[in-house]
C-alpha cells in the first residue's frame, strides 16, 4: 500500500507513527512537510525555552496505548521531569521528532520517504487513490506519484490581520505572525509594544520579550481584555468529579446548557472542590455536546461564548501564569478591553494606535514601536489560508464549516465533498476537525483520532 500524509506536526507524525505499526509489509509511507521542520508545526516548532506545554507530562504522551510513552522518553535521557510538571515545548518537539525516527527502526517492513516539498494538487483515480503534485521547497521543481491513500493533516493558519490598514504597514513595524522568527527581530529593549490579542498566543510573546529582557510598556488588547487562566501547580492525578445526568441531558439548547453547567459548577465549588474538575470531567462529553447543537446555536457559542470557555478550557503552565502577574504587578503590561479602531504611521516611525474601551467611551491612544497579532490562528478557508484546501473546495471535493471552523469529515475522517458524500481513500486529521469535534487542538483527543484514523487508512477498499 502506498500512503501519503500531508503536513508533519504532532497530527502527522502521530499518525505516520500508527501507520509504521498497522500498514502491510511492503508498503511505503511518504511524508510531504513544505518547511522540512519535521515533528514540529506551529505548537512546538518554537526555539524558547519559556514556552511550556499547556498539559501536565503524563498527560502527553504520543501513543494513547502507552500513556507512559513520554514520561519514559524524558527519563531516558536524563531529564528531571515528573508527570506533573508542565515541560518546555521545545523538548516536546524533540520527542515527537524521535519518536518518528524510533518507528520507522521498530518497523523496517514499512518504508519512510519524506519529501520537502509543497503540494500543490491532488487529483482524484480510481478505487480512492489519488495523485499528488509538489513543488520542491529546494529546487523548485515540481513532481508527481499515485498514492492508495492520502492523509491531510493541514494544521492551523496564520491569523488575519485584526484591522486592514495594518497589513499595509511594512515589516517590522507590524508583524501578523506572532511566531516567526523575525517577529521580535530588531527591537529594542524600551520598545512599547502592542499585541493585539490577550490569550495565550499573547502569552507566548509575552514570554520571549521576558526572555529577551525587554523592559519596554506593552498594551495587550483584546474585545474583553480576559487573560488566560492557569492550572493548578499539581493536576495530577486527573479530577474525579462525576458530572450530574441534568449537564449531559440530550436536547437541550445552548442557554440550557449553560444554565445547567453554572449550577455544576456552583455545585463543585459547594462539594469543596475546583472549577477545572469540572471542565476536565466535561471534556470527554464536548463533542458530543457540541454535534447537538443546532447551527445557530453553535454561532452564538461563538459570537458570547468562545472567549470565555477557551480561558476556562485552555490554561497555561502555572510558571507562564507567574511571569504574566509580575508584569502587571509592574505595570509594564497594561491588558485592556477594547476595539483598534484605527492605525497611523508617526513621523518619527512609531505607530500610533487609536482603540476605543468596550462599552464606548473615548478614543484611547497609545504608541507602540511594534505590532504584533495574538488574534490566534484561523481556521477559515480561502487561497492565502491554504491554497490546497481552497483548490479542493473550488472543485467540489471539500465541504467546509459555514462558520469557518474548518472542515467537514465523516465518522471514519474521511473528507465530505460539496454534497456531503465521503471521498474514499482522502482523509483529514488536525484542528480544523473543531467544525466536527470542537475538541480537536490537544494532544489527548488528537493522539486518539490518529490511532482510529490509521486503522481505517489500513482497511481494504471500499470499506
Amino acid at each position: 500500500m502506498q500512503v501519503a500524509i500531508v503536513g508533519t506536526g504532532f497530527s502527522g507524525v502521530a499518525v505516520a507513527c500508527q501507520l509504521l505499526k498497522w500498514l502491510p509489509a511492503g508498503s511505503t509511507l511518504t511524508l510531504f512537510n513544505a518547511s522540512g521542520a519535521w515533528a514540529r508545526g506551529l505548537a512546538y516548532g518554537t526555539q524558547s525555552q519559556e514556552h511550556a506545554l499547556n498539559v501536565p507530562a503524563a498527560r502527553m504522551s504520543l501513543y494513547p496505548e502507552d500513556p507512559q510513552h513520554f514520561l519514559a522518553w524524558l527519563q531516558a535521557r536524563g531529564e528531571a521531569a515528573a508527570g506533573a510538571d508542565f515541560v518546555s515545548r521545545r523538548l516536546y518537539g524533540q520527542y515527537l521528532q524521535q519518536s518518528l525516527e524510533q518507528a520507522a527502526l521498530d518497523h523496517p517492513q514499512v518504508k519512510l520517504n519524506t519529501c520537502i516539498a509543497r503540494v500543490e494538487r491532488l487529483q482524484p483515480l480510481d478505487a480512492g487513490r489519488q495523485q499528488l503534485v509538489w513543488r520542491d521547497s529546494v529546487d523548485g521543481r515540481t513532481g508527481t506519484a499515485d498514492f492508495d491513500r492520502v492523509v491531510l493533516a493541514l494544521g492551523h493558519f496564520a491569523p488575519s490581520p485584526p484591522l486592514p490598514a495594518l497589513a499595509e504597514l511594512p515589516a517590522p513595524l507590524y508583524a501578523n505572525d506572532p511566531w516567526a522568527a523575525e517577529a521580535l527581530d530588531g527591537l529594542p529593549a524600551d520598545a512599547s509594544v502592542a499585541l493585539i490579542g490577550s490569550g495565550l498566543t499573547m502569552l507566548d510573546v509575552l514570554l520571549s520579550l521576558r526572555q529577551r529582557g525587554h523592559r519596554g510598556v506593552v498594551l495587550a488588547l483584546s474585545r474583553r481584555g480576559l487573560a488566560p487562566l492557569g492550572h493548578r501547580a499539581n493536576e495530577l492525578p486527573p479530577p474525579d468529579w462525576v458530572l450530574s445526568p441534568a449537564l449531559l441531558a440530550p436536547g437541550l439548547s445552548l442557554r440550557q446548557r449553560v444554565r445547567r453547567l453554572r449550577t455544576e459548577l456552583r455545585a463543585a465549588t459547594d462539594a469543596g472542590c475546583d472549577w477545572r474538575d469540572v471542565f476536565g470531567a466535561l471534556r470527554a462529553h464536548t463533542p458530543a455536546l457540541w454535534q447537538q447543537l443546532s447551527l445557530s446555536d453553535r454561532a452564538r457559542f461563538l459570537r458570547h461564548l468562545q472567549v470565555h470557555w477557551d480561558v476556562h478550557r485552555h490554561r497555561a503552565a502555572p510558571s507562564a501564569i507567574a511571569q504574566l502577574e509580575a508584569m502587571q504587578h509592574s505595570a509594564q503590561l497594561q491588558r485592556r478591553a477594547g476595539r483598534l479602531q484605527s492605525v497611523e504611521q508617526r513621523a518619527d516611525g512609531a505607530l500610533r494606535l487609536h482603540w476605543r474601551p468596550r462599552g464606548g467611551g473615548a478614543l484611547q491612544v497609545f504608541d507602540a514601536q511594534r505590532v504584533i497579532n495574538c488574534s490566534g490562528p484561523g481556521s477559515r478557508i480561502d487561497a492565502r489560508s491554504s491554497p490546497l484546501l481552497w483548490q479542493l473546495q473550488q472543485q467540489g471535493r471539500l465541504l467546509p464549516c459555514p462558520l469557518g471552523l474548518g472542515l467537514r469529515v465523516d465518522g471514519r475522517l474521511r473528507l465530505q465533498d460539496a454534497t456531503a458524500k465521503p471521498q474514499a481513500g482522502l482523509f483529514y486529521i488536525g484542528p480544523l476537525l473543531r467544525a466536527e469535534y470542537w475538541e480537536a487542538t490537544a494532544v489527548p483527543e488528537l493522539r486518539v483520532l490518529a490511532r482510529q484514523l490509521a486503522e481505517r487508512v489500513c482497511e481494504p477498499a471500499g470499506h
